[in-house]
């Protein structure tokens, strides 16, 4: 059975493992069954995403009636990064100690893998965060939970087109080779994308052609980087990928334009 029929004839333990692997929340799946999903899986990340931009809509609707605005910006964008567990921001850490070092693929592959942060690490880090929250304030409250949602449903679905159309970087392999497109696998990023544009279209119609413009820069460019630097993509890459994604997408609905 292809990943596209286990995730049509088996939506929930699917949607279970994206859950489990994206999220805080536990998924739908018994102990150990995750991996056995994950290709299936991918077929569900831009929905899950959806859900987690939900959450911190929800999140962000509470906040406004009983905080300031710059309370509410520096709260969300810390809510949207820990409803993953951190995950994505520990993957932006690593892949900026190992990208930034100025050292060849082995030893940046290696930097990655070391559990430490660096000065590189801990500066992007806090960058993005800082960018996320002063692009969650410049945004009005008309527009925050559609930004919310979309961003967060576009970082997943570039983790998608990165894991379909990049090899993977790591010979010993890792946590990102669990995902593994067989010969339907074009059917993942295709489905995502047009999900994608659908919520985009249903949320923020008069921003739709910037969020794309932004999503197709940043997906361009950060791809080309990894295939520079280390010739395809690791779990850590595409937590770094989620993170710019977000902050790129909500920077573009924030643009006064």
């Amino acid at each position: 059975m292809s990943n596209l029929q286990t995730a049509i004839h088996h939506p929930l333990r699917s949607f279970g493992a994206a859950m489990s692997f994206l999220t805080v929340f536990p998924g739908f799946t018994k102990g150990g069954q995750e991996q056995d999903n994950f290709g299936a899986a991918l077929y569900y990340f831009t929905l899950a995403g959806f859900l987690l931009g939900c959450c911190a809509a929800f999140c962000g609707l509470v906040l406004q009636n009983v905080a300031s605005p710059l309370v509410t910006s520096v709260a969300l964008a810390i809510i949207l990064s820990s409803l993953s567990g951190f995950l994505h921001l520990d993957g932006l850490a690593d892949t900026a100690d190992g990208f930034l070092s100025a050292r060849d693929r082995e030893r940046s592959l290696e930097i990655m893998k070391d559990s430490r942060i660096g000065v590189m690490g801990a500066a992007l880090l806090l960058s993005v965060l800082l960018l996320k929250s002063a692009a969650l304030f410049s945004i009005g409250p008309q527009k925050l939970t559609g930004a919310l949602i979309c961003s967060a449903a576009a970082g997943r679905t570039a983790m998608v087109i990165v894991i379909y159309f990049l090899p993977y970087a790591r010979a010993e392999g890792g946590l990102g080779q669990l995902f593994i497109l067989d010969e339907c696998g074009y059917m993942a990023p295709l489905i995502s994308s047009l999900l994608l544009l659908f919520i985009i279209a249903v949320l923020l119609p008069a921003k739709m052609v910037v969020i794309i413009c932004v999503f197709l820069l940043l997906l361009i460019v950060f791809s080309l980087w990894c295939i520079r630097k280390i010739g395809g993509f690791t779990g850590d890459t595409l937590g770094c990928l989620c993170e710019v994604m977000e902050t790129g997408i909500l920077l573009g609905v924030g643009l006064n334009f």
